[in-house]
């Protein structure tokens, strides 16, 4: 009779450890993507953010090449995986529209030209 009593405890313990596991590595897997996406973005953002500060000190938007999803400046590489790409100069002020990864991330940029 203790012999059962203490199998039915250990076959317990067992069932209740397995769902507790389970549920732990769900959750790690869910955190695992998240951070996976959240550092992705961030890389692109950056990415982005570099681009638009590099083009505000050089101030010259007339020597941007977009050619087959890159993005040229006197004809070096400055932005690579770009799906779309406009730029519209209107008197003093130059707005770009530019998307990265298949249009995951999207900025407009407005850039006083000189």
């Amino acid at each position: 009779m203790k012999k059962s009593i203490v199998l039915v405890e250990v076959i317990f313990s067992i069932v209740l450890f397995s769902i507790i596991a389970l549920g732990s590595m769900k959750m790690l897997l869910a955190l695992y993507d998240k951070n996976y996406q959240t550092t992705f973005q961030s890389q692109n953002s950056i990415k982005l953010e570099a681009t638009r500060l590099f083009l505000v000190k050089n101030n010259d938007m007339s020597k941007l090449v977009f050619n087959s999803s890159s993005l040229y400046f006197k004809n070096d590489l400055l932005l690579d995986e770009v799906s779309s790409f406009s730029i519209n100069t209107v008197v003093n002020l130059t707005n770009i529209d530019i998307c990265i990864e298949q249009d995951k991330i999207c900025q407009t940029w407005k850039i006083k030209t000189i």
